[in-house]
């Protein structure tokens, strides 16, 4: 108990826990601020370009079958009976299945790459290799190899995710002074609770960080999974209709895949947000 107390008092929990309750405190005590706000330009230019491409298109004579007008687009997406919804289930079981996967075994090695430099030394370079290898040569051996189901397109999600989280997690869990260790060290501190008092809670913006670019990768990865041998989900529909010249459908398989990832995107900021609340971006 002496223990916890002086730690409380100490260097590493007085940064984290004094700016952490003021921030917290400040937050929820001042009025609600307009968050929506920042985003208003971007969204502007989106709408800007909607409208363009709905006038522009059929004044210039482009083809439907090349570029679709938004609208063309949007009637796909609310076409009853067009089963884009199945697909965008399918498509989200495997990139949330595969986030889940990469992120936990990203979080574990990277764990076992700072507490053990020598296997950080003799794997690191594989997962580099890992990385260089063309996913569109890979999926297909997924797909052999685990068969033409949720298995391959779940493999290849978590492939996609696995590595950013491993290289953020590695740079946060280091992110400590040598003079923060010391100091837990002194107070009589071990290992393990130098690692839960001070690494962990240094790594958490980096890996929320990381994984904030993992849903999206997982999103793509299990897409790419489908394009490679799948009678379900968004990749499947790009595939079908790409070939049927349908690319009022590819589009809107798209524009769901690219909504699936942003919707992950927005919960994991505002997880990160209520977990790391001592953490605010520059």
């Amino acid at each position: 108990m002496e223990l916890f107390k002086s730690l409380y008092n100490g260097l590493m929990l007085y940064p984290f826990v004094k700016k952490t309750l003021r921030h917290w405190v400040s937050v929820r005590m001042s009025p609600p601020r307009l968050a929506w706000a920042r985003y208003l330009p971007a969204l502007l230019l989106f709408f800007i370009l909607l409208v363009l491409l709905q006038v522009g298109l059929p004044a210039l004579g482009v083809p439907s079958y090349l570029l679709p007008t938004p609208s063309r687009v949007w009637a796909r997406l609310t076409e009853p009976g067009s089963g884009l919804a199945g697909h965008l289930w399918a498509t989200a079981q495997a990139g949330v299945g595969g986030l889940v996967l990469g992120s936990v075994g990203g979080v574990l090695l990277a764990i076992l790459f700072v507490a053990i430099r020598p296997l950080e030394r003799a794997f690191y370079p594989w997962v580099l290799v890992s990385q260089t290898l063309p996913s569109a040569a890979l999926a297909p051996l997924l797909v052999i190899w685990l068969g033409n189901g949720l298995a391959p397109r779940l493999a290849m999600a978590a492939l996609f995710a696995f590595f950013p989280v491993l290289v953020n997690t590695t740079q946060g869990l280091r992110q400590i002074t040598p003079e923060q260790r010391d100091l837990l060290h002194a107070w009589g501190a071990s290992s393990l609770q130098t690692f839960r008092l001070l690494r962990i809670p240094a790594a958490l913006p980096a890996l929320f960080a990381g994984l904030r670019i993992a849903a999206t990768l997982a999103v793509v990865g299990a897409i790419v999974g489908e394009l490679a041998g799948s009678s379900e989900g968004l990749g499947y529909v790009i595939s079908i209709a790409t070939y049927h010249l349908q690319t009022d459908r590819v589009f809107a398989a798209v524009t769901l895949a690219a909504g699936l990832s942003l919707l992950l995107s927005v919960l994991l900021h505002i997880a990160e947000r209520q977990i790391v609340f001592w953490h605010t971006e520059g």
